[in-house]
């Protein structure tokens, strides 16, 4: 067995014991969107209406791959332990260092485990950047911690950081192209490289599509958002229905790729 295979079996096991209760892999296929995994409401259609309107008005300058590696099951009463989890780890006024320490270890198993699979559908990535909030505009919020466990695979990696604008706290679910700024020395560096952009959940794709406006044109050749949660809302129909199932949601599976079904060809 290679160092690799043998790290993604203790990873596989290791996550199941500690999230296969509360997290699940996203997937793509009949119903679900094949840019953010939501749900389609009609197996037949590929894409979300809102990753569809996303498309139709900004095309390529969105992400050219998005991977959330789980769903949050959002808004159920009581919460579930998905929502507490994600929820807990950026508190402002408790953080669970717990939970912070699981969700680092997804982002460095994912990354470590499934890099060639991102690499042969976009490339290696040559710069990495985060998604910060309006409260917590630099350095200082918990996704830095999340970005800061990508596996870079012997790589030279640029770290760079997007600055907010105000526009950053508008409530329109809606990406734009002035939420964020680059400095003249990040945008030299993104020019013509792939950005990884790391973000803890998803809900409607406005701030990670917004960094994608805003990386490519800055001249960024690719980018590719990394999220931990895909949100669900239990409050919407199509949303519930992915919940509740069938088919029922089954343990987060470390080995399953977020790239494409299936474990990686690498590791079987």
């Amino acid at each position: 067995m290679t160092s690799l295979a043998s790290f993604a079996e203790q990873a596989r096991a290791y996550l199941f014991t500690q999230v296969g209760n509360c997290f699940t892999n996203t997937s793509r296929g009949p119903g679900r969107c094949w840019v953010c995994t939501g749900p389609t409401g009609v197996d037949s259609v590929q894409m979300c209406s809102q990753c569809s309107n996303q498309r139709t008005e900004f095309g390529t300058g969105l992400a050219d791959l998005v991977l959330p590696l789980t769903y949050v099951r959002g808004w159920m009463t009581p919460a579930h332990q998905s929502q507490h989890l994600v929820q807990r780890y950026k508190s402002p006024v408790q953080p669970s260092e717990w939970s912070a320490g699981l969700l680092q270890f997804m982002i460095y198993a994912a990354t470590a485990i499934h890099g060639p699979c991102i690499a042969a559908a976009a490339g290696w990535w040559q710069v990495m950047t985060f998604i910060p909030s309006a409260s917590r505009p630099g350095v200082e919020h918990p996704v830095v911690g999340l970005a800061q466990k990508v596996f870079e695979h012997g790589m030279q990696v640029e770290r760079v950081v997007m600055t907010p604008t105000e526009h950053i706290a508008a409530k329109g679910r809606y990406p734009r192209r002035d939420m964020f700024t680059l400095a003249p020395n990040v945008a030299a560096k993104v020019r013509g490289r792939h950005v990884l952009v790391v973000d803890d959940t998803w809900v409607s794709g406005e701030k990670a599509q917004s960094a994608a406006l805003t990386l490519k044109a800055a001249g960024a050749s690719r980018v590719t958002v990394l999220c931990v949660a895909r949100w669900l809302s239990y409050k919407w129909g199509d949303h519930r229905r992915v919940i509740d199932g069938p088919p029922p949601l089954a343990p987060y599976d470390a080995l399953a790729c977020p790239v494409g079904p299936g474990a990686c060809a690498a590791l079987r």
